[in-house]
């Protein structure tokens, strides 16, 4: 059976550097080819700083990609800041894209979902891609104002940013009337079709659904673990001693004390109530296909 991990943690941006990402792809490393996962060596590439570039992410994507096994269990794991960029193909109802931040965002640009949704179309649908985002979309500071030796992984819009944003919203919720007036047409002048009606119009609001990291949920086999919601920070801070992403560092410790005997959903479930306990305003994410939240973290699919 094939295993493969990407691991991407980047610490030194040149305008808002971090400080636990390299640690969280180093812990991840650990894990994955420690005696509880046995990923080989030669099947895990680690790029950190300035190794991870626009290019160099998307090369390890590409590299993860390659196998052609139905079975496989494949990680993505990205540590870093965030970005909403504005959208340019008019899929989003927020008007923002997310995106990951690479280390020369400044002159490659920013890696947008748009991109990741074609690049994870390079995946088997049924096999395991689990992807684990330690970033956060949304903020208006790098240190939070009454925390302590806490930052956020977030980078912040610019003011040309942020109207192309609003601009990007306004024109997908015109479509988004049009398209659901276009799908309802007919319905409104029958009587009795009440519930006939509803489902049409649920159905059509769906299609134009946020999606994140690169449009999970309708892939089978893809897996979103995310730090946070779209709308909160992820905390970067001294955990135990050392500076980890607080999501990830409670990631490894459950895995590492369930034995891998748990699944997403309990782990997810287990990271926001650990999370809230210890004070850090982020509501992890599991985004997937409904039926594979019950399967146990980084198995074979069924």
């Amino acid at each position: 059976m094939l295993k493969k991990a990407f691991l991407a943690g980047i610490n030194a941006y040149r305008d808002a550097p971090l400080r636990g990402c390299v640690n969280d792809v180093k812990a991840m490393q650990e894990l994955l080819r420690g005696s509880l996962y046995e990923f080989k060596e030669e099947n895990i590439k680690l790029i950190t700083d300035r190794e991870a570039t626009t290019k160099a992410i998307e090369e390890g994507l590409a590299w993860l990609a390659e196998g052609d096994d139905e079975k496989a269990v494949r990680v993505f794991h990205y540590a870093g800041h965030g970005h909403f960029a504005p959208d340019k193909s008019g899929d989003e109802s927020d008007g923002r894209d997310e995106a990951l931040v690479p280390y020369d965002h400044q002159t490659a640009g920013y890696l947008i979902d748009d991109k990741l949704k074609k690049l994870y179309s390079r995946f088997s649908a049924n096999s395991n891609l689990t992807l684990i985002m330690d970033c956060c979309n949304s903020g208006t500071s790098q240190r939070g104002p009454e925390e302590e030796d806490v930052y956020y992984r977030f980078m912040p819009n610019t003011y040309d940013e942020r109207k192309e944003i609003a601009a990007a919203k306004k024109k997908f919720h015109e479509a988004q009337r049009e398209f659901v007036r276009n799908e309802v047409q007919g319905f409104a002048s029958v009587r009795g079709r009440d519930l006939a009606l509803e489902k049409r119009i649920e159905e059509a609001m769906q299609k134009f659904e946020k999606q994140r990291f690169g449009e999970i949920r309708t892939r089978g086999g893809n897996i979103l673990l995310a730090a946070c919601e779209d709308d909160q920070q992820a905390a970067d801070a001294k955990m135990a001693g050392t500076y980890h992403g607080a999501f990830t560092f409670y990631l490894v410790k459950f895995l590492r004390e369930s034995q891998g005997k748990i699944t997403y959903h309990d782990l997810i479930a287990k990271l926001g109530r650990t999370l809230y306990d210890h004070s850090f305003k982020q509501n992890p994410q599991l985004e997937s296909k409904v039926e594979r939240q019950k399967a146990q973290v980084l198995s074979v699919f069924d």
